[in-house]
């Protein structure tokens, strides 16, 4: 009459080392899913999930098979939030060559009154240079649509308001672009840009 009752025991207590050796699993992975909204972007969603919008490609790799394009979310789109969300330099390229390059501007039409865009390039072969071509091309007013970031130098505007600067960095004329630049490079070297950027 025993026997019946230790071979019962003996089931349940493997029935509980099973659903003991899952659970911790389940805890490991702990990532957690959002829904995107009108309005909402990889970096904008990086800043309320993990405090730092940077930090969007983390974003985009966890979800990279449903969204190939980083620029891309669809309203309703359901995204995985990954627990671990450092971001490598390796991780910032393949986000940035996931994206495709934007098209050309059409020229505008001309008139007497259009002012023609501030372009800058600096001394062929430089740091700075290889910076401007990497984040702007030489366009001071360019604006990165996935991170914010604008201007010759790629500014977000949390970099560029710490530096001491008002307004966007896209909208700030050359000579003050460049002061910022002169400013950053002076606290950081290049470690604001090189990481990313390749130079």
């Amino acid at each position: 009459m025993s026997l019946p009752s230790i071979a019962a025991g003996g089931a349940a207590k493997t029935m509980l080392a099973v659903t003991v050796s899952v659970h911790p699993v389940a805890v490991a992975h702990g990532s957690h899913f959002v829904t995107a909204r009108p309005g909402d972007t990889l970096s904008s969603l990086s800043q309320h999930e993990f405090g730092r919008a940077g930090d969007w490609p983390a974003l985009w790799w966890a979800n990279r098979k449903s969204v190939p394009d980083p620029g891309m979310l669809r309203v309703g789109q359901r995204l995985r939030v990954p627990v671990q969300h450092q971001v490598s330099p390796w991780l910032m390229r393949a986000a940035l060559a996931a994206s495709p390059a934007p098209a050309p501007a059409a020229a505008p039409a001309t008139s007497v009154t259009s002012a023609p865009a501030q372009t800058y390039t600096a001394a062929s072969g430089s740091f700075q240079s290889c910076v401007i071509q990497a984040e702007s091309g030489g366009n001071a007013g360019a604006v990165n649509p996935y991170t914010g970031a604008g201007g010759l130098y790629g500014f977000l505007p949390s970099t560029w308001q710490a530096l001491g600067f008002s307004g966007l960095p896209e909208n700030a004329s050359v000579a003050e672009q460049n002061a910022a630049f002169a400013k950053e490079y002076a606290q950081s070297g290049s470690s604001a840009w090189s990481a990313y950027d390749g130079c």
